[in-house]
């Protein structure tokens, strides 16, 4: 019994660090990330945090909220789905600084994951075009394939389409090497 309270306490605060880094997360990006509870358990210990002021449950929306002010970023849930996409091998991950929305690292190499709203590549470009050093893998998020010849900036390995339930394409550019992945 002390185990599993222990164990459920552990959830709880992980539940807790998540949403004050990501702010808003959806219902089945928690169950992915906690494959060990079941829909019914995983509800129970978002509820036990709704009660205790820590975050708040939007069951109809399939959303969890740090707080009630927190509004869904669409940009954030997609870097979110991409970070799921590499489990278990991750060893850390933190949101970052535009133009970065994440940054995650596994045993042998460090990623960016960067979202491309529509009509921002030249900015994107830019901004990203500019680092001279060594920097990590990016992987970038578009909303649709066409953004892909319109993104030119070093160090690229992926483009990924993210849909709303957490499927995710990958893509390349012709003669460009797609990550193992």
């Amino acid at each position: 019994m002390q185990h599993i309270n222990r164990q459920q306490d552990s959830h709880l605060s992980e539940i807790t660090k998540l949403l004050s880094m990501y702010q808003v997360l959806t219902l089945p990006q928690l169950g992915r990330l906690f494959p060990e509870l079941d829909h019914t358990k995983l509800l129970s210990l978002l509820r036990r945090l709704e009660k205790s002021g820590r975050l708040v449950l939007q069951p109809e929306q399939k959303l969890v909220l740090y707080s009630k002010e927190c509004i869904p970023d669409f940009a954030m849930l997609s870097t979110f789905w991409l970070l799921l996409d590499f489990l278990p091998d991750i060893t850390y991950h933190t949101v970052s600084d535009f133009p970065v929305c994440l940054s995650f690292y596994t045993d042998s190499d460090a990623y960016d994951v960067i979202y491309a709203a529509p009509e921002k590549e030249i900015l994107l470009n830019h901004a990203l075009s500019l680092s001279k050093e060594e920097c990590p893998h990016r992987l970038v998020i578009v909303e649709q394939v066409e953004q892909i010849p319109k993104l030119s900036f070093p160090h690229i390995t992926a483009y990924c389409r993210v849909l709303p339930d957490g499927q995710i394409a990958y893509y390349k550019k012709q003669g460009e090497s797609l990550f193992d992945g």
